[in-house]
């Protein structure tokens, strides 16, 4: 790949911004990245911190599937318990309880399957 602005020189780097080669002169070190102009610095910049921002929330939805999973739990057993010591509705809050306890299971296997994707 030759650079955008000299063709006749090697790039040495692509912009994050649009992506065009470029050679030792042409290219602007950001943070993370290689920009080519002015504007594309301030892009690249907005890049970084859109890249920042993902990572931690995709760190902080992963513990929500854990939270979802203890949550219905805890109504899952809340629902046994009491189908257990009633006596009209015992067969319906016992079958609440366990959609519960499904849910749970539910919620922490998709948990596991975001934590794989890392």
């Amino acid at each position: 790949m030759k650079c955008f602005n000299h063709p006749t020189i090697d790039a040495i780097g692509i912009c994050k911004n649009c992506n065009k080669g470029l050679c030792k002169d042409c290219l602007t070190e950001v943070e993370n990245g290689i920009a080519c102009t002015s504007t594309c610095i301030e892009e690249v910049k907005l890049i970084n911190s859109l890249i920042k921002r993902n990572k931690k929330s995709y760190k902080t939805a992963s513990g929500a599937y854990y939270r979802n999973a203890f949550i219905y739990a805890f109504f899952g057993l809340v629902f046994i318990v009491f189908g257990i010591i009633s006596d009209g509705l015992m067969a319906f809050t016992i079958i609440i309880g366990v959609v519960f306890f499904i849910g749970a299971a539910l919620s922490v296997n998709s948990g596991r399957k975001y934590n794989k994707e890392e």
